[in-house]
């Protein structure tokens, strides 16, 4: 059956799990990389830990962490929309396009954010943890777009709208893990599996609604070609 949505194929709840499970463990790939990178680290940067005063954090040290952060968030997002390719291989065709493009898009946000998070760690590890926090959001927003955009898909929209959801999905159980915790060092390894298994469980639960919504009123409102609106009439009327 040929990808045509919202005609077909029919989103289905098994779609929704499916897609979770998927995004769920591509984030553990991400986190497995961190924790082997904060291991082969810690030792190291020890050393250079003990001679800073209480409260501070030495530059070194943010900068291994960054590089591993960097890796996790990469390796994560690769794994989780490859994924994603195959739980749907019709409407993602280009996987080696999308993860080229993934690829020089996590690696110009952390070029681009390096200075600012290095400035904003100095001060506490917890304000690290924050920026890492931050970086994966982006890094899974910027993904899911770039997979989208490359698909060809017709609506990107809906898209933006799962994802402003996920975000605070995410966002929301990073919060709760923070008061049970008291602590934001253990959030970055729990972080990457429930950030992308946020993102898959509401793009296809949105797509899910959408077709519902689709069959009810019978118009693609999300579509790119879709124009309604005062303002695409008046442009009509102008030609």
């Amino acid at each position: 059956m040929a990808y045509n949505f919202p005609f077909q194929p029919e989103t289905r709840v098994s779609d929704i799990f499916f897609r979770t499970i998927a995004g769920f463990f591509g984030g553990g790939f991400g986190s497995l990389v961190l924790l082997i990178g904060v291991l082969l680290s810690g030792t190291f940067a020890s050393s250079y830990l003990a001679a800073v005063q209480e409260g501070a954090v030495h530059p070194l040290f943010v900068f291994v962490t960054l590089a591993v952060i960097y890796l996790s968030l990469l390796v994560s997002s690769l794994a989780s929309l490859t994924f994603f390719y195959y739980c749907d291989r019709e409407r993602y065709a280009f996987l080696l396009s999308t993860l080229s493009h993934v690829f020089a898009i996590i690696t110009l946000i952390f070029v681009v954010s390096t200075p600012l998070s290095i400035l904003l760690s100095l001060s506490s590890f917890e304000s690290l943890s924050i920026v890492a926090m931050v970086l994966i959001a982006l890094g899974a927003i910027f993904s899911v777009v770039a997979m989208e955009v490359v698909a060809n898909h017709k609506h990107l929209l809906l898209t933006l709208y799962s994802s402003a959801v996920a975000l605070f999905t995410f966002l929301l159980f990073m919060l709760i893990f923070y008061f049970s915790l008291g602590t934001t060092s253990y959030l970055l390894v729990l972080a990457l599996p429930f950030c992308w298994a946020s993102f898959g469980f509401w793009q296809v639960s949105f797509e899910m609604i959408y077709q519902w919504l689709y069959q009810i009123y019978g118009v693609d409102f999300l579509n790119s070609s879709t124009r309604v609106g005062s303002d695409y009439i008046k442009a009509q009327r102008m030609k």
